[in-house]
């Protein structure tokens, strides 16, 4: 193949790639969480602006002025990338204002670039945006790979892998293309490298985000109930759908017969283990509880216990499961007159927290008020607390 038509199919895969992020950007406007709706859209529309920027750079079709535009949006998308997977795989539902920061800092940067400045000034501002990129890419990486034992949406758990860890190393591989060539080191066989590198990532994202899947992208997280989940009736396993929004399993296996009887009456036993190991032995006070020990106390498969309680009790993520009954203890205690004097770390410390810090966090997020807030609301107008230890 000539060197012009290496160019003309990396320009091609290039024009492809800017289209098919323009639909996943779309697809995700269709997410019932706000969160997931927005960071998405706007990642694959910058992202779109960066195949764009690829194709204006290798035709220079576009004026200089359109060219800076389209580059300061696509040097955002590292940013936007990271709020997604914080939404998606973090469970972030809120975003605090300054998580922003990431996308912001990245096209200030590229504002930056754009300016009339010395060289050395240039190479500066170069520096720091690789950096910033880099970062924000290696912590997006860690939030997959970290959440991933702890997750219990099996659509998430087979995307994560494929396709947001290898976004994240691409956005890593072109951190250090650009060092190799601000070093001199010029690649011919970069450009056509690299658009049939973004093209294969792309065609793997549509299969995923061309399709935004309820349990995935739609659903808003289950918040946690007021008090810690208790085993289903059978009779409410039977005919109620689940937290997700999907028929239960045990009526998609069989709507009428004794097969979905048969599965609704094991899913009640296991439930009522599960309820038997974190109500009564109070399991969940023990620091460093996994999924899969609780898997082996429970008797119940890794895997079926993951739907369990994802499809049977709506919780997504296994430490949220967990602290909804560490904080629904927590709130006992602080309520409790009796435990006035006690500290507020000591209660964290004995229902299974290692620190205060995560303790407040928790707590914060599934009461709205600060443990301290809560308990001084409580002991100075007590009302009866729809929670129990």
């Amino acid at each position: 193949m000539t060197g012009e038509m290496t160019g003309e199919f990396s320009e091609l895969l290039l024009g492809l790639c800017a289209g098919a992020l323009l639909a996943m950007a779309a697809a995700m406007l269709r997410s019932q969480r706000l969160s997931a709706r927005w960071s998405g859209f706007l990642f694959f529309l910058s992202s779109a602006f960066f195949a764009a920027k690829l194709w204006g750079d290798a035709t220079g079709a576009f004026p200089m002025a359109v060219q800076s535009g389209i580059n300061v949006v696509a040097m955002s998308s590292v940013g936007w990338f990271w709020l997604m997977v914080m939404s998606l795989f973090a469970d972030c539902d809120e975003y605090r204002p300054i998580m922003f920061a990431a996308p912001a800092s990245l096209a200030f940067v590229g504002v930056l670039h754009h300016l009339p400045m010395p060289p050395s000034f240039h190479g500066v501002v170069w520096v720091l945006g690789t950096l910033l990129q880099a970062g924000f890419a290696i912590a997006s990486l860690v939030v997959v790979v970290r959440s991933w034992k702890d997750d219990l949406v099996e659509a998430r758990r087979r995307v994560r892998g494929p396709f947001m860890a290898s976004v994240a190393l691409y956005i890593l591989s072109l951190n250090g293309f650009d060092i190799l060539e601000m070093l001199g080191q010029t690649l011919a066989w970069y450009p056509m490298f690299n658009a049939a590198l973004l093209a294969t990532i792309v065609l793997g994202g549509a299969f995923t985000f061309l399709d935004p899947r309820g349990e995935m992208f739609g659903a808003q997280q289950a918040i946690a109930p007021s008090r810690p989940p208790t085993a289903v009736p059978l009779g409410a396993v039977q005919s109620a759908p689940s937290l997700n929004g999907h028929a239960p399993a045990a009526a998609q296996a069989n709507g009428n017969g004794n097969g979905a009887a048969a599965i609704d009456r094991a899913a009640k036993a296991d439930l009522d283990r599960l309820e038997y190991l974190m109500s009564r032995e109070r399991i969940w006070k023990e620091e460093g509880l996994t999924i899969a020990s609780l898997a082996l106390r429970a008797h119940i498969p890794e895997t079926q216990l993951r739907r369990l309680i994802n499809d049977r009790l709506g919780y997504r993520n296994f430490p949220a499961y967990v602290n909804a009954h560490r904080i629904a203890a927590a709130k006992t205690r602080l309520a409790d007159p009796g435990e006035a004097r006690v500290s507020i770390s000591t209660i964290a410390y004995d229902i299974g927290f290692a620190s205060l810090g995560p303790f407040n966090r928790a707590f914060k997020e599934e009461a709205g008020v600060s443990p301290s807030e809560w308990r001084r609301k409580m002991l100075e107008d007590p009302s009866p607390i729809p929670v129990s230890a």
